[in-house]
C-alpha cells in the first residue's frame, strides 16, 4: 500500500467516478481502475458498490475512507509545516498551569532555547471561571470536558515534614492524621481537592492549622518545620532534602496530571510545543521523590 493508492481512493470516493477521478489526477482511466483494484486486493475487501459507471462507497469503504482522509490531511499539514524550514515568525502560545508550577522555569527555558520564535504567555493556578479554550494548553489534574486530555504523568502524594519536627514514620494510615495539625493549600486548589476527595471517601476530617493559596508558601512552611503536609512526588520534587516522607497505607494517595488542549487540528508549532511539554513531564517523572 502506498500514498498514491490512498490518494486515488479518496479522489474516486469523492467523485464517485473513475472518469472524473482520472481527469482530476491527470492519469488514464485504466491506471486509476488498476490502482483501486490493487488496493482492494491488498485489503482483501471491496470498497465500492459499482452501478454502471458510478462507484459508491460501501460500508467497508466508508469506514476506510474516514481513516484515510484524516491521515492524508494530517500528512499534508506535516508537509506544509516543514516546507522551507522552521517558521521564524513570532508565534504566541498560551499555557495555563493549574498544577505543576515548579516546572515553569524548565518549561520557559526549554521553549526559549528550542523555539525562539514562540512568545509564551503563562497563567497559573485555578481559573475555573474563565474559558479554557482561550489557552493553547492547560496542565491540570482534572480532565476537561470538550478538550483533548493526554495523561503526562502519574504521581504519588506523600505525607511530609521537616526531619526536626519530631514525627517519625515510614507508613501512615489515613486515620492517624486526624489529630495532627496540618499545613495545606486553600480549598479551591486542585491538589487540595484531590487530597480532600481521598479523605472524604474515608470519612476523615483533617485539621489544617495553616492554609495558603500559594504552593511555594506551603513548601516553605514545611521546610521551616511548622507541621505536616502533603507532597506530590513528581511536581514537588524540588523540596529540600531535609524533608522526611511517609506513604499513606494501605491505599496510597495518587493523582494523574493531564496536558489538555482545545485544538483538534494543531498547527505545526502547536504540535512541537505539545511534544516538548510531554517530554519535559516524562523527564521529571523519571526523577520523582522516593521513600
Amino acid at each position: 500500500m502506498n500514498i498514491n493508492q490512498l490518494k486515488y481512493f479518496v479522489v474516486v470516493a469523492n467523485q464517485e467516478s473513475i472518469t472524473k477521478a482520472s481527469n482530476i489526477l491527470y492519469v488514464s482511466q485504466p491506471a486509476v481502475s488498476k490502482t483501486i483494484k490493487q488496493l482492494e486486493d491488498e485489503l482483501d475487501t471491496k470498497l465500492f458498490d459499482r452501478t454502471g459507471r458510478t462507484l459508491k462507497l460501501n460500508r467497508a469503504g466508508k469506514l476506510f475512507y474516514s481513516y484515510v482522509n484524516d491521515s492524508l490531511e494530517e500528512l499534508d499539514r506535516g508537509i506544509n509545516a516543514v516546507k522551507g524550514g522552521p517558521d521564524q515568525t513570532e508565534y504566541p502560545i498560551s499555557l495555563l498551569l493549574e498544577v505543576a508550577s515548579p516546572f515553569i522555569p524548565t518549561i520557559v527555558a526549554n521553549v526559549k532555547q528550542k523555539f525562539p520564535n514562540v512568545r509564551l504567555t503563562l497563567a497559573q493556578h485555578n481559573v475555573r471561571e474563565t474559558d479554557f479554550k482561550q489557552f493553547d494548553f492547560i496542565v491540570t489534574s482534572n480532565p476537561l470536558q470538550g478538550l483533548t486530555n493526554v495523561p503526562v504523568l502519574k504521581e504519588e502524594i506523600f505525607v511530609g515534614w521537616n526531619i526536626n519536627y519530631g514525627y517519625s514514620k515510614q507508613f501512615v494510615k489515613p486515620s492517624e492524621l486526624k489529630g495532627e495539625k496540618l499545613i495545606g493549600l486553600s480549598r479551591n486548589n486542585p491538589l487540595r481537592f484531590t487530597i480532600d476527595r481521598y479523605f472524604n471517601k474515608r470519612d476523615i476530617a483533617l485539621d489544617y492549622m495553616y492554609e495558603a493559596d500559594d504552593p511555594a508558601t506551603v513548601r516553605g512552611l514545611i521546610e521551616a518545620g511548622i507541621g505536616l503536609s502533603f507532597i506530590p512526588s513528581v511536581t514537588w520534587q524540588t523540596i529540600q532534602p531535609k524533608v522526611q516522607l511517609a506513604r499513606l497505607t494501605p491505599d496510597p494517595l495518587q493523582r494523574t496530571i493531564y496536558l489538555s488542549s482545545p485544538h483538534r487540528n494543531m498547527t505545526g508549532i502547536q504540535r512541537e510545543i505539545s511534544n516538548e511539554l510531554i517530554m519535559i513531564f516524562l523527564k521529571f517523572q523519571r526523577s520523582e521523590l522516593k521513600i
